[in-house]
């Protein structure tokens, strides 16, 4: 069993924040510049239609997705290059490396749990209290029934691509960055501030939040950005389960 060590990374909190707006600024750029390059109609087309949809918005999501992965990948492959006395290598810089499996899997398993009861108790308020808020996933299901293929997609990409680079960004980048000045707590509350902001989806801030508490804490106590990329792709795999089974009439 691989012993636990929390190890640093050489850039700075500075460095992290410039990093940081580097990186939203690139993303919204992209996303600008693609309004019109994966623009959703009001109504279903035909299928040859929505499969040329399908193509840009895969394209769409490669791209805007990994605008992420620059800042962490420059980032360690400079403190690689002029390292000192640091021997470590850019994967292990960006905690690309092993991991206690037993401490891992428990950890993933609760925050998982976690996830969904916080999910669950969000979703009771919003309809107890009437409140006029619609998350993404709602959106998402809106579009699938005008372009059930460009859906999928959306889907897939989310579930296997989003996890890869917001991880490295948001905890192997950010978080880590914001530990070497700050304390644990404060920089795993900045990280989940940061993390959630990102996803333009002020009703789902909440939960998201607390996503990013969780993946923050799975990185400080494995030492490695894998077990928290699993976990992502475990909650993003299950929305997108829900979302596929409503667009065939199962709904939970």
């Amino acid at each position: 069993m691989l012993k636990q060590k929390f190890v640093g990374v050489p850039w700075t909190t500075k460095l992290t924040f410039y990093g940081i707006a580097a990186t939203l600024v690139l993303y919204v750029l992209v996303a600008l510049l693609a309004g019109a390059f994966v623009r959703i109609p009001s109504v279903a087309p035909p299928v040859s239609g929505d499969s040329m949809l399908a193509i840009r918005m895969g394209i769409y999501s490669l791209i805007a997705e990994g605008t992420f992965l620059a800042a962490p990948f420059y980032f360690a492959w400079r403190a690689s290059k002029h390292s000192g006395g640091d021997q470590r290598t850019l994967w292990q810089l960006l905690g690309l490396r092993g991991f206690n499996i037993p401490l891992a899997v428990s950890l993933i398993l609760v925050s998982f749990v976690a996830i969904i009861l916080v999910n669950e108790a969000y979703q009771w308020l919003i309809i107890a209290f009437h409140l006029p808020l619609q998350v993404n996933s709602d959106l998402v299901l809106k579009q699938g029934k005008i372009v059930p293929i460009t859906t999928y997609v959306t889907l897939a990409m989310a579930v296997l691509w989003a996890p890869f680079c917001e991880e490295l960004f948001f905890r192997s980048f950010a978080f880590m960055g914001f530990k070497n000045d700050m304390s644990l707590f404060v920089a795993v509350i900045f990280s989940a501030l940061v993390f959630a902001a990102a996803h333009f989806d002020p009703a789902s801030f909440p939960v998201l939040f607390v996503i990013g508490c969780a993946l923050a804490i799975i990185r400080w106590k494995t030492n490695s950005v894998w077990p928290g990329m699993i976990l992502h792709l475990m909650n993003n795999g299950l929305s997108a389960a829900l979302v596929i089974l409503s667009l065939h009439g199962i709904n939970f």
